[in-house]
Order: structure tokens, then C-alpha cells, then sequence
């Protein structure tokens, strides 16, 4: 099993005597062969996303150590595009080698002060980490000695000596989400060690300073679990990404409006609210999508995603429309509307499978948000065009067999005319016109069910309010220069998850006023919710793998292809398809297949992905 994790490491380069820091990471990526992908990149939340800002660090020194037997050895970074990369030689016990990468950066300040910055970060097996020996090459180092009962014992060595009396601190950047302290300090005891426990998974980044006639600055930078393979750690990343989903406030907001209607609740959320709400999560989440789409090296590139994701929506669509029809013997107005909105996407889902993948600091490309605007457009398509061709064809049908109970009890052949063999006007009636054949309005003769074309009906998808909205924020977000981008970023970034919140919660009292409105026939689309999102979803995670996808970008793709739209589809489907009833496709797709994808789906598209990577 091949599988990818990050460890962030934070370079802090001073560039004053004060402790003002850029702050850099290298990122341990997935095992390709016997070589595990080294990659330095900017952090993205500050003003050093610009890919040019990599320049700043051409010149780190970088060691790597597969066996603590041996000394590290050098480890080369080259630039490829805007990336700075590296890769550690595994040998044949990949992925399961423990790894541990040093980096060295020193530069002088405009008094000649001379700083020095050493970095490390480890994964592997606690137990053979706890063999590697000190790397002579780092003056300052934070040794690690991982303990049975969980803790972790530092101990701050300077040119191989313990020192004593030195602060340690913790950071913890996911201190919001998980409720713990973003930074608190240990003091080093007389053999240079302090103890601590990690509360949580997750990334810590350990710091120690010493200040001098020069400023010297040690780094150690954690993930846990340190493991990235491996049975027991795949089981207990699976039950970490489950409880996180369902223990999370997304989850909770979305059961507690469902609950609201089961019980009765006089409850109403006011209209007004709910589309300044749909309005805000849209802008944001192509104004985020926009600004990483900016950040990336082409666009040529992202042409094979985009491409295969609108394509990949597109037979998810005529699929799920086909398994309606065949399999659960659905009408074609409902099949057709119900089919739209699984050929669609749900930005809630998005987000959802979003908190996920950077809580798991998984790889992700910067074009993800815009395939959330691209792959909510062809359901919609697919769902209409089906509906009318379905529908002609049942017209059709309907006439053919009307015009042969007519000649059976009239006992007259209408197939030819009286004096010859030619088909008679009833039967011509019913066949196709000439392309060529032309009406006194300048249009094909039998084409007024034609008049709304596959690129009128994609312009008209365009303008609607949930497509141009995401596009309008892409496009935005991608013009708007880095420095403006920092301005503006906490308004769409901090109350993004409370507001989050109330689209669930709406959602939720929506799904629980159709739940009831089935009856018998709700265990056939319980399977069908069920069942075929999941099975699309893991499918998509074999396609995001063989078009080069990182690998949480496979478990967003899973998420997109596998979701029902909860936004433009429905809106869509109530003013093409009025005939379908909507409790179907709202119950169906909001009340079953979104609770368990957001249960259960998301999970276990990070379990397929862990596989597959």
C-alpha cells in the first residue's frame, strides 16, 4: 500500500533581528517506486503563496536519513516549474522506511548578524525513530524519543551538548478545530529534555531559539501518526476521518433541521436568509478556488482534469438515469430529474470532503474549487435533453400504437395510399422531417421541440445564479493580486464554517420534511442513494489516480462525482421537469445520499484513496 501524508515544516526565515519569520514548508509526499517525493513549498496563509517567493530558499542545505546506521547524506533540490522537489532513496522496504529530512538555512541580516535556521521533521515506526542518532550537520537539534504511554520526550542538543534552561514551544495550527492552545512553552531540565503528549492528530511544530552574538533556531515538526502505512494506522485514520465527520458541527447543524421536522418543530428559516447564505458560500468558495488557480505553474494543465470531470459527471448522469428507468422502473420525468442531480455536484459535500483533506494536510491542486463550478453544469444538460428525448419518443409511441388500434377496428390500411404504394399522411406524420426541409420561418419542419439546442441550453446553465456565481467568484479570485486577496481573505475564509452551519441546518429541515412523503417505495431509493454515489465515488478515485490527481484532490473528485446536487439541480429541475415530484429527487438526493456520504461516503473514499495512492 502506497500511501501519502504531509509533513509541514515550517522554515522561519528572519530577516531582522526581530523575530519577524516567512514561513515555508517541506512536504513529504507520496512513495513513488523506492523514492519518497520531497517538496518545498510556500504557506498559504500568508503573502508568500506567490510560487516566485521559493527563490528566497534556493539555497537551503538539505540531509536525509533512512538508516540510523549510517550518516545522513546529502539530499539535492531542484526547481521543476515553481516547485523546489527532492526525493529520499527508500530501497525495497518502501513505503514503510522511516525517514528523517534536516534542512539548514543561514543568512546574515544588514548588520552582519548571522542567523541560522535547522529543521527536521520524521516519519516512520516510533520504534526506529527512536534509533536515529543526532545529524552532526545540524548545530541546533530537537531529538525526539517516542514513548510507549504515548509521550514524547524532547531533548535540545547544541553541537551534540544538552542545554538546559532553554523554552521550548509548542504550536499546534489546528488549535481552532480541535480546541486546544495555539502555542504553549516547556523548560528544558539540567539533561536538556521536556516532556509532552500530543492530544490530537495532526501537525505540531516544535521551536527552540538561542540568542547570542548570533541567532541560532531549532525546528522540529511532527504529523501524526507518524505512520503512513500500515493496517493498524489505516484503520485509525479511518476511524478518526469518520468520528471527525460525524461528530463535526456540519454533520450535527445538518441532523438537527432534519430532526426539527421529524418532531414537528415550528421552525422556519427565512427565505431571504437562505439565498444571502447559498449567495456567500458560492463567492467564497470560487473567490478560495480562484486564488489557488492563480498559484498554479499553467492552465494548460488543468484542461485533462476539467475535461474528464465534466465528462465523468456526464455518464455518472445518463448512468444513474438508465438504473432509475431499467432497475427501479421509475417515469421518465422522474428518472430524468433525479439522474440531473447525480450528475451534478454539492457544494456542501465540497466542503465537508474539504475539512477532511486539510485536516489530513493531504496534497491537493489549486484548481479543485473550479471543477466544483464545471462539474455541476452537465447533470443539469444530461437531465433535461434526456427528459425531451424520452419524451418525444413516448409521444411517438403512444401515436403508433393509437394509429393501430384504429386500423384494426376500422379494418383500413393506413400504411399506403389507395393508387400507389406511398406512405400515407398519418405515417408520414410521424417520421422524422428532412433535415434539408425547410418551413416558411426559415426552421426544419417538426422542429419546435428542437429549438432549445445542447449550446443554448449550456449558455442558459451559465447565467444561472449557482453557476455564475461560483464562475464569477473563480474568475475574481484569480484576478485579484495576492497583497488585495490578504485583505479580503478573512471575510470569506473565518465565518466560512459557521455559515456553513445554517446551509446544513436548512438542508436538514428540507430532507426531513420529504422524508415522509414516500412511503413503500423509499427502500428502493434508500439502495439507489446509497449504493451508487458510493460505487461512483470509489471509481472516481481510479480515475483522479490515472490522471495524475494528488490524492486529496481524488477524494474531492469522489466527492463532486459522487454527490447530488443540492443547490442548481433541484432549482433547474423544478422549472424544466415540472412533472417529476420533487420529494422524490429532494428526498432521495438530500435526505439519504447526503447523510451517508457525509457519514459514511467521505471516509471511505479516504479509505479507497489510501489504497489506490
Amino acid at each position: 500500500m502506497r500511501s501519502s501524508a504531509f509533513l509541514a515544516m515550517a522554515l522561519c526565515l528572519v530577516t531582522t533581528s526581530i523575530s519577524r519569520a516567512d514561513v515555508f514548508f517541506l512536504q513529504f509526499g507520496k512513495v513513488d517506486g523506492a523514492k519518497r517525493q520531497v517538496e518545498v513549498i510556500a504557506d498559504p496563509a500568508t503573502s508568500s503563496t506567490d510560487p516566485t517567493r521559493l527563490a528566497d530558499i534556493g539555497n537551503l542545505q538539505a540531509w536525509s536519513k533512512t538508516d540510523p546506521r549510517k550518516p545522513a547524506v546529502p539530499l539535492p533540490l531542484r526547481f521543476r516549474s515553481n516547485h523546489l522537489l527532492g526525493e529520499v532513496p527508500l530501497g525495497s522496504e518502501a513505503p514503510n522506511l522511516p525517514v528523517s529530512v534536516a534542512v539548514v538555512h543561514r543568512h546574515r541580516d544588514g548588520d552582519g548578524r548571522l542567523h541560522s535556521l535547522y529543521v527536521k521533521s520524521m516519519r516512520g515506526n516510533p520504534d526506529a525513530l527512536n534509533q536515529f542518532e543526532p545529524i552532526p550537520e545540524l548545530g541546533m537539534e530537537i531529538m525526539p524519543v517516542f514513548n510507549e504511554n504515548g509521550s514524547i520526550t524532547l531533548q535540545l542538543l547544541r553541537n551534540g551538548k544538552p542545554v538546559s534552561e532553554v523554552d521550548i514551544s509548542i504550536r499546534d495550527p489546528e488549535s481552532k478545530s480541535q480546541g486546544t492552545p495555539p502555542e504553549f512553552a516547556l523548560k528544558t531540565n539540567t539533561e536538556g529534555k521536556a516532556e509532552w503528549t500530543p492530544t490530537h492528530d495532526g501537525t505540531f511544530q516544535v521551536f527552540a531559539r538561542m540568542e547570542g552574538e548570533t541567532s541560532e533556531e531549532a525546528i522540529l515538526t511532527l504529523v501524526y501518526p507518524l505512520e503512513d502505512s500500515g493496517s493498524r494506522v489505516l484503520l485509525h485514520k479511518i476511524a478518526v476521518a469518520a468520528k471527525q465527520n460525524l461528530m463535526g458541527p456540519l454533520v450535527l447543524f445538518f441532523f438537527l433541521g432534519l430532526v426539527s421536522k421529524l418532531i414537528k418543530s415550528d421552525i422556519r428559516f427565512p427565505a431571504e436568509g437562505y439565498q444571502l447564505i447559498v449567495v456567500y458560500l458560492l463567492l467564497a468558495i470560487g473567490y478560495e478556488g480562484g486564488h489557488d488557480l492563480r498559484g498554479e505553474s499553467s492552465l494548460l494543465h488543468c484542461i485533462v482534469p476539467f475535461a474528464t470531470g465534466f465528462l465523468a459527471n456526464t455518464l455518472v448522469s445518463i448512468l444513474a438515469v438508465l438504473v432509475l428507468l431499467k432497475v427501479l422502473r421509475l417515469d421518465n420525468p422522474n428518472a430524468c430529474a433525479l439522474g440531473a442531480l447525480y450528475g451534478s455536484d454539492s457544494a456542501g459535500l465540497f466542503a465537508v470532503s474539504m475539512a477532511l483533506v486539510n485536516s489530513f494536510q493531504l496534497p491537493k491542486d489549486g484548481y479543485m474549487a473550479a471543477m466544483l463550478a464545471v462539474m455541476e453544469i452537465p447533470g443539469i444538460l444530461v437531465g433535461i435533453m434526456l427528459f425531451r428525448a424520452l419524451t418525444r419518443k413516448a409521444s411517438k409511441a403512444e401515436l403508433l400504437a393509437d394509429l393501430q388500434v384504429a386500423e384494426r377496428e376500422s379494418g383500413i390500411d393506413l400504411d399506403s395510399h389507395p393508387k400507389g404504394g406511398q406512405v400515407s399522411v398519418i405515417r408520414r406524420a410521424l417520421m422524422p422531417a428532412p433535415q434539408h426541409a425547410k418551413g416558411h420561418a426559415g426552421k426544419t419542419e417538426g422542429d419546435s421541440g428542437h429549438h432549445d439546442s445542447m449550446l443554448s441550453l449550456l449558455l442558459h446553465e451559465l447565467k444561472s445564479p449557482g453557476i455564475y456565481l461560483l464562475l464569477g467568484g473563480i474568475l475574481v479570485g484569480y484576478l485579484t493580486v495576492p497583497s488585495e486577496y490578504e485583505r479580503t481573505r478573512p471575510f470569506f475564509d473565518l465565518p466560512f464554517r459557521g455559515v456553513m452551519c445554517l446551509f446544513l441546518f436548512e438542508n436538514g429541515m428540507k430532507a426531513g420534511e420529504q422524508l415522509t412523503s414516500l412511503g413503500k417505495g423509499v427502500w428502493k431509493l434508500a439502495l439507489f442513494g446509497t449504493l451508487f454515489p458510493l460505487a461512483m465515488g470509489v471509481l472516481a478515485i481510479f480515475v483522479a489516480k490515472l490522471i495524475g490527481m494528488e490524492m486529496g484532490s481524488a477524494i474531492l473528485f469522489a466527492a463532486l462525482v459522487s454527490a447530488p446536487s443540492n443547490i442548481a439541480a433541484p432549482a433547474a429541475m423544478r422549472m424544466a421537469i415540472p412533472d417529476a415530484n420533487p420529494s422524490i429527487y429532494f428526498t432521495t438526493g438530500l435526505g439519504i445520499s447526503f447523510p451517508f456520504l457525509v457519514v459514511l461516503g467521505v471516509p471511505s473514499f479516504y479509505l479507497a484513496a489510501q489504497w489506490i495512492y
